[in-house]
């Protein structure tokens, strides 16, 4: 009896060591969290790659380069010769070049349209101009300031005062919470459009990546959803995080046929017709906090992922008969001899280990985690989901939380459709214009 106890005592002081040792690099937990932050740990049995400082080969630079055609030069003449003869008139040529980038003074351009009148010389009816669509107060901001406005309170995550005190600081001309609130809904009302667009796209492409993360709404914890991939991105808050909220805002999702990336939630093996792949890295951590333990199974599999990963990125692939195969299964295997037995609570549940709830996960998902270097262009990772959600935590930190569930869904909206934008190539500023200008926009 003493010794089931001591035993018993001992799982527990286990466990809670494991939870107060979670960090970024063996959970789910943000890197954000960390009290500490963990050194990065070289790849173990691997050699060191050694880096240059800079660039790295491959990276794409954005160096200033000069230009053609500047917008201004200024001829910097000799006055005087050393010897004292003046230089007027002396045929001169270019001896070296030097360009400064710079902002010119901002400043709003006011376009002021009047409407004239006149009298029909033949029957005196009177005659008047008609103004712009979309001039229709006496005094209004452009589509350039309000694209602006979402784009500084979305990309950037400025506050509505942020914002208002920004334009006064550069323009003389604060805009008021109001106004920034009407361009936000403006915005959210133009982009629905597009964002079907972006819908119909993205659930007729190759593989997406789906992922979520919790969101502040009016002080409830509420969830921001994202499906996406390298060309598509989108995103919507719910109250929920599984099937409910999938179903009410992208019920597509249920036909959709291709390879669906994700981190193992349960609400996404619902749906059958999609090619599930796991991200290999969110495993990578969970094996990491059982190698910490002292497992050698997990320390073997994380071991085994490596090696398979340098196969993915040599273009290698492997088949069920391999042998990389067999070892996978037999790592498992022996997970389950390392594993306590799982045993019964006080409730009459069963209750197992973390390590063996993940071995047993590897194991049934075996196909969905190997998929990766099994298949081409299935990516190692989820990484682009994690990417393209994002954003939303620092606009979180600015902002402290969303105030209403519509604010939210404004920001989920908006974000989205910049991300595609910058994602497709398009000059995101001149496509807001053109999107809250009520003009047709395609990708």
């Amino acid at each position: 009896m003493l010794v089931t106890q001591v035993v018993s005592l001992q799982n527990q002081v286990r466990e809670l060591q494991a939870r107060l040792n979670q960090n970024s690099q063996n959970s789910s937990r943000p890197p954000s969290s960390d009290e500490n932050k963990p050194k990065r740990t070289r790849r173990t049995g691997l050699p060191k790659v050694p880096k240059s400082n800079g660039g790295q080969a491959g990276h794409k630079g954005d160096t200033l380069e000069m230009v053609e055609q500047p917008d201004e030069i200024k001829q910097l003449r000799p006055q005087r010769c050393a010897c004292g003869k003046r230089l007027l008139r002396q045929d001169m040529e270019v001896n070296a070049r030097r360009q400064i980038f710079d902002i010119p003074p901002p400043k709003l351009e006011v376009v002021e349209y009047q409407q004239m009148s006149c009298c029909c010389p033949d029957c005196g009816a009177v005659n008047v101009g008609e103004f712009p669509s979309g001039v229709s107060a006496p005094v209004q901001y452009g589509h350039g300031v309000q694209a602006v406005v979402n784009l500084l309170s979305v990309k950037c995550q400025l506050s509505h005062q942020n914002i208002g005190e920004l334009f006064g600081d550069l323009y003389g001309q604060s805009i008021n919470d109001g106004t920034i609130q009407s361009f936000l809904s403006k915005g959210n009302d133009r982009c629905e459009s597009v964002e079907q667009s972006i819908k119909d796209h993205l659930f007729s492409s190759a593989s997406i990546h789906g992922d979520e993360t919790g969101l502040n709404i009016g002080g409830k914890r509420h969830w921001l959803h994202v499906l996406s991939n390298d060309k598509w991105t989108y995103l919507f808050a719910h109250a929920k995080r599984g099937r409910e909220a999938i179903n009410e805002y992208a019920a597509a999702l249920k036909d959709y046929t291709g390879y669906l990336i994700h981190d193992c939630l349960s609400t996404y093996w619902g749906y059958v017709l999609a090619v599930h792949c796991l991200c290999v890295p969110h495993l990578l951590r969970e094996l990491t906090a059982q190698v910490e333990q002292k497992r050698s199974w997990a320390e073997q599999m994380y071991l085994l992922l490596l090696q398979l990963y340098d196969k993915y990125q040599q273009g290698k692939t492997i088949h069920r008969r391999s042998h990389e195969w067999r070892l996978y299964q037999q790592i498992c295997r022996q997970a389950f001899e390392e594993e306590p037995s799982p045993s019964r609570n006080d409730k009459g549940k069963i209750k197992k280990t973390k390590g063996r709830n993940l071995a047993e996960r590897l194991l049934k998902r075996q196909a969905e985690v190997l998929r990766f270097v099994m298949e081409d262009g299935v990516p190692f990772s989820n990484n682009q989901a994690e990417r393209d959600l994002r954003p939303a935590k620092g606009k979180q930190k600015v902002a402290g939380c969303f105030r209403t569930q519509t604010g939210a869904q404004r920001y989920a909206r908006m974000q989205g459709v910049i991300s595609t934008l910058r994602k497709q190539g398009h000059h995101v500023f001149e496509a807001l214009k053109v999107i809250l200008s009520g003009r047709e926009f395609s990708f």
